[in-house]
């Protein structure tokens, strides 16, 4: 009797222990690196986030924290970096759309593999009779990122409605096999998982042809181009690329195209109708 019972204690606990590692996540497949950008309206939010592994790219988001009702699927890409290592990241896309003006959304991202932790956002008021709140800034350090802990607490605060950072990020995002990169991301997340990270390329970007910032930063109608534009209330942004002018061994029709896209928008912001509104 007492043989049979620890023939079948050790059934039991075999079969636990095979249970409990095949449903332990692959720290590979955790979703890390998360921030959002605006999308092309006041109705859609980007959300971008990273693992090294691939996996399905899923948005669970709601208007309460309990009550996370609402998926939106996405898409990854293999990112290769330039460096000796050639180490590689999948990076994820979704794009919320149908959002509602000037309402807070709450959101994971992940799969079956893995979740992040719970985020928020707040979608802008429509419309242009409203004064936004921005903090922008350049030249942010992984290592020495002095601003860094203020902008936190800013945040948490609420005292921003965006983050605008124009250029030069982690010094640099390619540095050490893309790993500084990787750290930075990390860094800036509990401020660009919940305010919208809206960005302009710097010339710490160029290695490999601008490549790390093209694979983390998914900006309105950009395409990777590094050039965009975005409207937010009264203001009518628009992030050129003025690096492609120091750099123009990576192309010149991309100069020429920049020009050209430029002058475009600026006409149609100038339009009778837009500059009544802004």
């Amino acid at each position: 009797m007492i043989l049979n019972m620890r023939i079948c204690l050790q059934i039991v606990l075999a079969t636990f222990v095979s249970l409990a590692s095949s449903s332990t996540n692959d720290s590979n497949l955790q979703p890390q690196q998360i921030h959002i950008a605006y999308g092309d309206d006041v109705s859609k939010m980007i959300v971008t986030w990273n693992t090294f592994n691939d996996t399905a790219s899923t948005v669970t988001y709601g208007l309460t924290s309990t009550n996370l009702t609402l998926s939106q699927n996405g898409s990854s890409s293999k990112f290769i970096d330039g460096g000796d290592e050639q180490r590689f990241q999948f990076v994820h896309v979704v794009e919320l759309g149908n959002l509602n003006p000037n309402t807070t959304y709450y959101y994971i991202v992940g799969s079956g593999d893995g979740w992040s932790s719970e985020f928020y956002f707040k979608t802008m008021p429509d419309g242009v009779d409203w004064s936004p709140s921005l903090v922008v800034y350049g030249d942010l350090g992984s290592v020495n990122a002095q601003s860094l802990t203020r902008l936190q607490l800013d945040s948490a605060l609420g005292m921003y409605d965006a983050i605008i950072h124009v250029g030069d990020f982690a010094y640099d995002l390619s540095s050490d096999n893309a790993r500084v990169g990787d750290t930075f991301m990390q860094q800036i997340e509990s401020l660009a998982a919940t305010l919208p990270y809206m960005t302009c390329v710097g010339n710490h970007e160029a290695n490999y042809n601008f490549s790390n910032y093209k694979a983390r930063f998914n900006m309105p109608n950009d395409n990777k181009k590094m050039y965009y534009s975005f409207n937010m209330g009264p203001i009518h942004f628009v992030s050129i690329a003025t690096e492609f002018l120091y750099f123009p061994y990576f192309g010149y029709q991309q100069i020429f195209d920049h020009y050209n896209w430029l002058k475009a928008d600026l006409t149609e912001a100038n339009l009778p109708e837009n500059r009544l509104k802004r």
